[in-house]
């Protein structure tokens, strides 16, 4: 595993995290209309080169998955990759909708409202600290076979990715979602730098 940060900046780097999923999770619950808790991420740092790898490697299972994917640009600029197994997918549209199963535009409908929240949370949470402004592109969704990897189109453009793993729960449901930020040298360095100040 490539290490982009020091034990000092991945402790920043955790509380800048975990405050934006404190946000996150109470616009959930607001949401939701129920109490949603979002867990203490992990955070690992991988190269691009890696990320398919990782999504199978997390996944643990050789099924469906669904992507989501969302640019921001600006001065702080990258793009935020969403990956959730098929059951937690499922799961949080069926809280969402408040019915107990849901056809796959409800389910794509939901995950991107729920990765909406996150992403405009966590990124806006980055730029507020390096004093950046960006914007958001329209996130788009798709669903992957595990099997099929090598077939889909390859993330161009960034060198590394931010890998943070976290649970939402919900009235016991542990939907589990895995998030990618990805940036190119320049941004990282940027960040870094920026961290080390604080």
């Amino acid at each position: 595993m490539t290490h982009y940060f020091n034990p000092q900046q991945e402790d920043v780097l955790k509380e800048l995290i975990n405050v934006s999923f404190g946000l996150s999770a109470s616009l959930i619950g607001d949401m939701l209309d129920n109490h949603a808790k979002l867990h203490i991420p992990e955070i690992s740092s991988i190269d691009i080169l890696n990320l398919d790898d990782k999504i199978i490697e997390i996944l643990e299972e050789k099924y469906d998955f669904y992507l989501t994917k969302q640019r921001f640009l600006g001065s702080f600029n990258g793009e935020v990759l969403f990956v959730f197994n098929t059951y937690s997918a499922q799961a949080f549209s069926n809280l969402l909708l408040k019915q107990s199963s849901s056809d796959e535009s409800d389910i794509k409908a939901s995950i991107l409202e729920l990765t909406n929240i996150i992403t405009s949370a966590c990124i806006g949470k980055f730029c507020e600290i390096i004093d950046g402004e960006t914007i958001f592109k329209v996130p788009s969704i798709e669903k992957r076979e595990i099997a099929r990897m090598d077939e889909y189109d390859k993330v161009e453009g960034y060198d590394n990715v931010i890998v943070i793993k976290t649970a939402l729960d919900i009235e016991k449901e542990n939907i589990l979602g895995h998030m990618f930020i990805l940036l190119n040298k320049q941004m990282l360095e940027h960040l870094k730098k920026t961290i080390d100040k604080l």
